[in-house]
């Protein structure tokens, strides 16, 4: 199928009038109604799953923006389906919604395929072809992962006292917001390798991308989800990115390409983003890279409590005089002693299977762990490996609290179903540690199945 055509970028005006600014820091949650926060998936139950833990994180946290699936390649059995879930799940006309697109994973042009070009050309057929979005109601658009959990709600607010940020960065000069002409995003660890491409064939002769200097690319465009545009801003850049992205994946054929492909259809469009690094957690071993600063502020109790099962208190009501990162970017295996989350080792049928068990909730914050076991390929000829955890420093707090968080989430939204769909079952039996599902012989303990998002 081909990409749908260009679509003109709005003025500025298209905008609804911004609500009152207020001085409440990232945690005005009333700005997160101008905020459509979307992701790209396929259509295996591996990102079943994790859609249903972005929409429910996002009621947990209170964020009352739409939020949408992009979802590419369900055939119409499979999109009714979906449809007739979520309209159970959250009601019909929720603000949870599925917009579907054909299959984009092979590029017509190369011949080569590449699932995720099913990101930039499925935003684009979003911006193009959606039904009944209100882009004056919500006219800033961010792009996550399916692998994202609400944190807090997400706004539109980019500077501010819980603003973190790396040099040659300073809080000083972030924008107070997001806006038409003002997009900002999240740093990852991309650096500026695309520089050393072949900017020409990829960007065209004389393209800002070919003069972009090291100084602009490492300050303006090693950037992630969640992408935070104006939706005019999006239409100029996302037919771009769909345009750059094979060209990429010819010089660059790694997991990578579409991420530089946007970094480098930003530069095409000068268009400098605002570099922040607290919209996100993800990998334990970072430093300022990501917002673990505003969750080692944090007691261990606050995101792990003493006793498995309680939720951790930092989702369920905030931590009074403490910021939170935006989301947790559970792309990352976090183990810590035989306590495991990993996204392809959640079994897909704790959401559909009543007779499934829950996931053990860990409870780790009275214990002093050294150590971390490793799930082997094959238990049934291996053993798990142990290894230790640094004694020192913010790590074991860390992964510990991914581990509870994950856990969490996982659980919250599979009970969320549950309730819905397994009305007068049976108690499932006790819940199981992700450790222990993996160290059985015989079953499927890992689900690598994904044809798109991550």
């Amino acid at each position: 199928a081909q990409p749908p055509p260009r679509s003109p970028a709005p003025p500025p005006a298209a905008s609804s009038p911004a609500p009152p600014r207020s001085a409440a820091g990232n945690d005005d949650a009333e700005r997160s109604a101008r905020v459509h926060v979307v992701f790209s998936t396929d259509c295996t139950t591996y990102q079943d799953w994790q859609t249903e833990v972005v929409f429910n994180s996002a009621d947990i946290v209170g964020h009352l923006g739409p939020v949408t699936r992009i979802a590419s390649g369900c055939g119409a059995d499979r999109e009714r389906e979906l449809r007739e879930r979520y309209a159970k799940l959250y009601g019909s006309g929720a603000r949870f919604g599925l917009h579907v697109t054909p299959d984009f994973g092979k590029d017509e042009s190369t011949g080569k395929s590449y699932h995720f070009y099913n990101k930039p050309r499925g935003i684009e057929h979003f911006l193009a072809e959606s039904k009944g979005v209100d882009f004056n109601a919500a006219p800033i658009v961010a792009l996550i992962d399916p692998d994202f959990a609400f944190l807090k709600p997400m706004t539109d607010r980019v500077a501010g006292p819980n603003a973190i940020v790396k040099k040659p960065w300073t809080v000083d000069e972030l924008p107070e917001f997001v806006d038409y002409g003002t997009p900002a995003g999240q740093q990852y660890g991309l650096g500026t390798y695309w520089l050393g491409f072949d900017r020409a064939k990829i960007c065209g002769e004389g393209s800002p991308c070919t003069r972009t200097k090291q100084a602009d690319a490492m300050k303006h465009y090693p950037i992630g989800p969640p992408y935070v545009l104006h939706h005019g801003d999006w239409r100029k850049i996302a037919p771009v990115w769909r345009e750059f992205a094979p060209k990429v994946y010819a010089q660059y054929p790694d997991l990578l390409a579409e991420m530089y492909a946007y970094c480098m259809a930003a530069a095409h469009l000068e268009m400098p983003h605002a570099r922040v690094n607290n919209w996100m957690l993800s990998n334990v071993n970072m430093g300022g890279e990501e917002g673990w600063r505003h969750l080692d502020a944090l007691s261990l109790e606050e995101s792990c409590p003493a006793e498995g099962g309680a939720p951790p208190s930092l989702v369920t009501r905030g931590s009074p005089g403490h910021p939170l990162p935006g989301f947790l970017h559970y792309c990352q295996n976090y183990r810590v002693a035989d306590w495991i989350f990993a996204k392809r080792r959640v079994p897909p049928h704790v959401f559909t299977d009543c007779a499934h068990p829950f996931l053990k909730a860990p409870g780790l914050a009275d214990t002093q762990v050294t150590y971390e076991m490793h799930p082997p390929g094959n238990p049934c000829r291996e053993k798990a490996a142990r290894k230790p955890l640094p004694t020192r420093g913010p790590v074991v707090n860390r992964t510990a609290a991914a581990v509870c968080l994950g856990t969490y989430y996982v659980n919250a939204a599979a009970k969320r179903a549950r309730g819905v769909f397994c009305a007068g079952q049976p108690p499932p039996p006790p819940p199981v540690k992700m450790f222990d599902l993996a160290m059985q012989c015989g079953k499927k303990s890992s689900y690598n199945n994904a044809r798109g998002g991550s």
